[in-house]
């Protein structure tokens, strides 16, 4: 993985913490929490920080495969999210809110890449050299 920097924002009206657990440790012991503000805040996260060396597993084609979870709490509460650090690569952006109904919701945005094209068109003469200037 590469650094790839995901902002997490938060539009709930509580703060949230974002606790990284790795699975062969106790359930109350977390490598590093993310905090939160309330109504708008955001943090820069970088995946490649999640990656931790006793956490790595081998699959069936032999690759390393990370098994560090994020977990999002609520007023110290678990929702029953949590994301990968191969969710945070794919997504520019993750919103955390609360919806119409009261429930928790994750949103994931994609990055977006427009590439503007010229409106005029540049003129670069050829130039050549003379074929005495050659010899």
């Amino acid at each position: 993985m590469g650094a790839k920097l995901t902002v997490i924002e938060n539009r709930c009206n509580d703060g949230i913490e974002i606790r990284v657990w790795v699975p062969p440790a106790r359930p109350d012991k977390f490598q590093s929490i993310i905090r939160i503000e309330a109504n708008g805040g955001w943090k820069e996260v970088n995946s490649k920080n999640f990656i931790h060396a006793d956490a790595t597993i081998l699959n069936d084609e032999d690759e390393f495969v990370s098994s560090t979870l994020l977990m999002i709490y609520i007023d110290g509460v678990y929702r029953g999210y949590y994301f990968l650090p191969i969710h945070l690569v794919k997504y520019a952006k993750v919103i955390c809110d609360i919806n119409e109904d009261g429930l928790f919701a994750v949103q994931g945005i994609k990055p977006t890449f427009h590439f503007c094209r010229f409106k005029g068109c540049a003129f670069f003469p050829y130039l050549r050299a003379n074929k005495k200037e050659m010899i």
